[in-house]
């Protein structure tokens, strides 16, 4: 099974600022200047990863979950959260606690390529484990100053990682992605 963590974060290393805001994306060109990245990243992945605060923050947005079509771990304690993510063509499963049943639970179920949506603080749990395979972030020019970080957890272990992609991403943003260095 490969784990991908597939996000966006400001030049601070920023997944969200202070808020919880996402308003900081806007600062990153459109998809007509950098192509379909996310399209094509999304048509290879067979499961889904996603924590509260990142399915709350969508919420807030005013949107639902968008991948309906995938298979989906919501790891939350909030049962209500549940309701949100459900109604797409495909099951979306609550799930708290550790994360390592997580991972057995989708590797048993036969997906090879998950894609962590986030937040930090799963990716944080996630590279603690060292079940994170790929990181894929595209930075946006702008800096917000505080906020929850790219992988936001206290004490990580080293994880070495290879740079395999650098390019621009629309506009000012960069597009950088890593493999882990096992």
């Amino acid at each position: 099974m490969h784990v991908i963590w597939y996000t966006a974060m400001s030049m601070d290393g920023r997944i969200a600022d202070s808020r919880d805001s996402l308003d900081f994306l806007d600062t990153i060109g459109t998809a007509d200047e950098s192509g379909d990245d996310f399209g094509t990243f999304l048509a290879g992945i067979d499961a889904v990863i996603v924590g509260a605060s990142t399915l709350r923050g969508r919420l807030r947005g005013g949107h639902g979950w968008p991948h309906g079509d995938l298979p989906t771990w919501l790891v939350t304690h909030d049962e209500s959260l549940l309701a949100a993510a459900s109604g797409g063509a495909a099951p979306v499963r609550r799930v708290s606690g550790a994360l390592e049943p997580v991972f057995a639970e989708i590797e048993a179920a036969g997906c090879a390529n998950v894609w962590l949506a986030g937040g930090g603080s799963i990716a944080g749990q996630a590279l603690a484990l060292d079940r994170i395979d790929e990181v894929v972030v595209t930075v946006a020019p702008v800096a917000v100053g505080a906020g929850p970080s790219l992988f936001d957890a206290a004490g990580l272990p080293p994880r070495r990682f290879r740079l395999v992609e650098c390019r621009a991403a629309g506009g000012d943003a960069v597009y950088l992605r890593w493999l882990r260095d096992r």
